[in-house]
């Protein structure tokens, strides 16, 4: 009986939590679940993370890649101001969003991919590519991961964008000398050394090395951070290690064997 009045006395958001745990409890019906489905664009950019974290719980067949185009994209009515908003396409009017199988709409690419993390196999049992604590269990591991996650987001958020072209211009040249591009990329350069490399844990790959790949190396490599030659990557040659060591860990070896980005 007083199990029954907990259950009346749940609040609405719980039990939408509650039933979105498909994922990790058995089901009494043959009948398949619907399945995750990873709205992003058909490039790295800020999602690679999430797909790999899913790709590495779930396998191929457990979650949808759904790849945007640009296009499509731009033509869904996007509302500056939408009380609905939970019920809206895109919930931010941005990508990556992941469509859990209740019917929840998360966005946010870092709580994606740390849900994603902390899935289990949906067999129970374990595949040959799979990686455990891609998000460490261990606190201070947790802590690490979280902080060059931020280091990467907070680089992007302080890129000077200003509309005059050469104002932009110059404050980017104080952004790699002085600001906190330097001081982020010297961030994650002395963690790598620290723990022997190649990643930011040492031996064992996690989600902070995805986010380290892209978007972090990509802007370099592929010549995206205006401003910024990638030559500037040069002078942190463990982060620029650790975004190679990156593509060729097992893990994302067999991800591209299913995936282009």
């Amino acid at each position: 009986h007083m199990l029954a009045r907990l259950r009346v006395s749940l609040p609405k958001s719980t039990a939408v939590t509650s039933s979105c745990r498909w994922l990790s409890s058995s089901s009494a019906s043959d009948a398949p679940p619907a399945l995750p489905k990873l709205h992003y664009f058909a490039f790295r950019g800020r999602a690679l993370a999430c797909r790999v974290a899913l790709f590495n719980s779930l396998g191929k067949d457990g979650w949808t890649d759904q790849r945007v185009s640009l296009p499509r994209f731009k033509k869904v009515e996007k509302l500056a101001q939408n009380p609905e908003r939970l019920d809206a396409e895109y919930v931010s009017n941005n990508l990556p969003q992941l469509d859990l199988a209740c019917g929840t709409k998360m966005t946010q690419s870092h709580a994606i991919a740390r849900y994603g993390a902390k899935l289990q196999p949906m067999s129970g049992v374990m595949p040959a590519h799979y990686v455990a604590d891609l998000y460490p269990t261990n606190a201070v591991s947790a802590m690490i991961v979280d902080e060059a996650i931020a280091i990467v987001d907070q680089i992007l958020l302080l890129t000077p964008k200003d509309a005059d072209a050469e104002t932009r211009a110059k404050n980017r040249i104080d952004y790699q000398t002085s600001g906190f591009l330097r001081v982020g990329l010297e961030i994650l350069e002395g963690r790598i050394t620290k723990a022997g490399g190649p990643f930011i844990l040492g031996k064992h790959i996690s989600l902070a090395d995805l986010y380290v790949r892209a978007p972090l190396c990509d802007l370099f490599e592929l010549g995206q951070f205006e401003g910024v030659a990638p030559e500037f990557l040069d002078a942190f040659p463990k982060v620029r290690a650790c975004g190679k060591a990156v593509l060729e860990h097992p893990l994302l070896k067999t991800y591209h064997e299913h995936y282009k980005d």
